[in-house]
């Protein structure tokens, strides 16, 4: 039976980090994201990257945030990223929310000025 080493874990994570880092430089360069919101995903890979290549990182920032495991940690610094990445998420929705609504009270004021310029082209007409 196969049983990883933790070079094989390490290997494995480095790979996984470039190739989110390459993915994210990809989508920005290809405009399918912006730069503004793709900054906490070329953090987090970044972290992923020093974590994997500085294993001792991971111990040293462990310890000092009272956390027994460095494996605990790496999760809960996963878990800080994804919750950052749904605070950004919600805070552009947010942002399209209000400019949704603005947009949709410039139509209907357009809308009403139509309808009044039509009319007054018919009373003229007449």
């Amino acid at each position: 039976m196969f049983q990883w080493h933790d070079n094989d874990l390490r290997i494995l994570l480095i790979l996984g980090a470039i190739a989110l880092f390459g993915m994210i430089v990809y989508l920005i360069k290809h405009k399918k994201i912006e730069v503004k919101y793709s900054i906490i995903w070329l953090a987090f890979s970044a972290t992923m990257i020093l974590f994997a290549v500085f294993p001792y990182l991971v111990l040293v920032l462990g310890d000092i945030s009272g956390v027994a495991n460095p494996v605990n940690f790496i999760f809960m610094t996963l878990f800080v990223f994804i919750l950052l990445i749904l605070l950004s998420v919600s805070a552009v929705i947010s942002g399209f929310s209000t400019k949704i609504k603005r947009l949709a009270q410039a139509n209907a004021l357009l809308e009403k000025r139509v309808r009044e310029l039509e009319k007054e082209f018919e009373n003229k007409g007449e």
